[in-house]
């Protein structure tokens, strides 16, 4: 009876808690407690949660509420008005960051076109059929947004019960998809190269177990390495396939590549085991590659596609260590016995090396497993990634058999082929990275203005991006790299526009004066180190640890400092002979420092 009595209560208090809870849609709902607002971002978020729909859909709304407004204008001015009511309701029943940051794009996209560059105007965008044009083309490209990245439409969950909610889902749009961007942080976190290897115990132990056995008793051992493939025996199919399918390594890819955005299949034709060489390596034949730094395949270029390769061990192993030269020294691995260790195929550059003093008891042999990884249901596009890989890789396994023993002239030129082609290829992707390449180049392309700011200021945006979401691991190698690579291009700028302006011995003060600056900079990298510089403490790499010399003991932030010591003196010395272009690029690298300076400050991890 106490039962039924509580039950009753308990109704009574939620009928009253549901009365006084004010609607959603009523006046206090939607200015006051802006419960409309947050209904309608609860209901749309979860359609959107792939983070390129997200991406894509904050430029297509944008097309379309600009064509809008356009068309607006376009037939009368006068209904700006309409416009100003607009941003003032959003502003009113949004919260107050998206209220802000949607008044800041009306305003662009109002009053932008209506401004002038170098005094030379922008054209009044008022044509009726181009507004009318983006207003349909973004309309339609956001279905294009959702198939592309395989999400159902919000719409598409209440057209038919509810239609009038197009109204209220067509007004809160542009919020939504603003929420969407400052959510994912403005995807800054996409500059941060993290680091994508995987390393894991498999949990099919019996699998290796029984490969370990046959290989002990069906492979001889040779002076040359031994390559099987799985797949044409019968007494290896099983236990591969198993390694395949191990829930494990499934388990640490998903730590990497996210089931709402990544499809994972295994390349089945690219497996092998392998079993080392007994005996001394020698230098002239394809071995050798194994023993330099090397990146495995040609595609670094196939966009949002990677092909994985996995190494299983399958005997104790103590002696043999995978080096990553992009990766920080603590993410070298020595691969032991159900160790998985996986890497990109076309982009991680490797290489392995003996322990010193160590040997191993028996042949090293491991199990080369491969995935591709490929944007969630884009099936087709997956296989083609597959097969150019398993082409390639046949092709590559034909040419490296070949020259295992090589029994004549061609042999050795092609062994030295593949040696040469295999170090220049990791020289250009340790010092400069192919995807670098093709953005400098793109850049160049575009312009010299273009390519002065996409080039002059990417380093920033390495640093400040990476300090900022250090969380998960970093690719500290990859991080190192590019700082260095965009910061020389950014000198390279900056020293073709001020070093003709230098006369000496009439300059000797300023250039004095700019060098100490520099050279500020580079005494407290030398008492840092290399690693410390780009935040091996604050990633994790290594201990942080108190510097006590100069300059670190009289001058706070001198790394930074000293760089804005340097600009400013050359700001002031050469101000009657610069040009405005220069003055205004040295004043924005005073700027982004100066914005890293207070962000290391602010969110030091010490």
């Amino acid at each position: 009876m106490a039962s039924t009595s509580d039950a009753k209560a308990q109704s009574s208090a939620a009928a009253a808690k549901a009365k006084a809870k004010p609607k959603a849609f009523s006046i206090e709902g939607l200015f006051i407690t802006k419960n409309a607002y947050k209904q309608i971002s609860d209901e749309f978020h979860p359609f959107h949660r792939h983070d390129v729909n997200a991406f894509l859909h904050f430029w297509t709304t944008g097309l379309g509420v600009w064509g809008a407004i356009n068309i607006m204008l376009a037939l009368n001015y006068d209904l700006i008005a309409i416009v100003y009511g607009y941003a003032a309701i959003i502003f009113l029943t949004t919260p107050f960051t998206t209220g802000l940051l949607h008044t800041v794009m009306i305003a662009a996209m109002t009053f932008l076109p209506q401004l002038s560059v170098n005094a030379v105007p922008l054209p009044q965008i008022n044509n009726l059929y181009i507004a009318l044009i983006a207003l349909v083309a973004g309309y339609a490209l956001q279905d294009v947004a959702h198939y592309i990245c395989m999400e159902k439409t919000y719409m598409g969950s209440y057209i038919g019960s509810n239609p009038a909610k197009l109204l209220v889902h067509s007004l809160f749009l542009l919020p939504l998809v603003i929420d969407s961007v400052t959510m994912r942080y403005c995807f800054l976190p996409w500059f941060v190269t993290r680091n994508r290897n995987i390393f894991v115990p498999v949990a099919s132990k019996s699998s290796i177990d029984f490969l370990r056995k046959w290989i002990h008793e069906n492979i001889p051992e040779t002076k040359t390495t031994t390559h099987i493939w799985p797949h044409k025996q019968d007494a290896t199919t099983g236990p591969v396939q198993a390694l395949e399918d191990d829930a494990a390594i499934y388990a640490d890819f998903r730590k990497v590549f996210s089931a709402k955005h990544f499809d994972i299949r295994p390349i089945q034709g690219m497996n092998e085991i392998y079993i080392t060489a007994v005996g001394a390596k020698k230098e002239i034949n394809s071995d050798a590659v194994f023993y330099t730094p090397h990146v495995d395949g040609p595609y670094w270029w196939t966009p949002f596609g990677s092909c994985y390769r996995l190494l299983v061990g399958v005997t104790p192993n103590k002696m043999v260590r995978t080096k990553f030269n992009l990766q920080h020294d603590s993410m070298d691995r020595t691969l032991n016995m159900y160790d998985c260790l996986g890497f990109d195929y076309n982009r991680e550059l490797h290489w392995i090396d003996h322990a010193p003093g160590v040997t191993n008891d028996e042949r090293r042999s491991v199990i080369k497993l491969h995935y591709v990884v490929y944007p969630k249901g884009w099936h087709r596009y997956g296989a083609f990634v597959a097969n150019c890989n398993q082409t390639y890789n046949t092709w590559a396994r034909g040419n490296f058999l070949r020259t295992l023993k090589p029994a004549g002239v061609y042999e050795f030129v092609l062994a030295w082929w593949i040696w040469v082609t295999t170090w220049t290829n990791a020289f250009c992707v340790e010092y400069v990275g192919w995807d670098n390449v093709v953005y400098i180049g793109i850049s160049y392309a575009m312009g010299p203005l273009p390519f002065l700011l996409l080039t002059s200021f990417r380093h920033y945006m390495v640093y400040m991006t990476t300090f900022a979401f250090r969380d998960k691991p970093v690719a500290f190698g990859y991080l190192m790299r590019d700082a260095k690579l965009y910061k020389t291009i950014a000198l390279y700028h900056l020293g073709r526009r001020l070093l003709p302006l230098i006369a000496l011995p009439r300059d000797l003060v300023g250039v004095t004066m700019a060098v100490a600056g520099f050279s500020i900079t580079m005494l407290a990298t030398a008492q840092l180190g290399f690693v410390r510089t780009y935040f091996g403490s604050e990633l994790g790499f290594v201990k942080p640890k108190w510097i006590e010399g100069f300059p670190y003991n009289t001058i706070p932030h001198p790394m930074i400092v000293g760089q804005l010591i340097a600009y400013s003196s050359i700001l002031w010395w050469f101000r009657e002979s610069m040009t405005l272009e220069t003055t205004a690029l040295i004043g924005a690298h005073m700027s982004f420092y100066t914005i890293h300076m207070v962000q290391e400050m602010l969110t030091s991890s010490y």
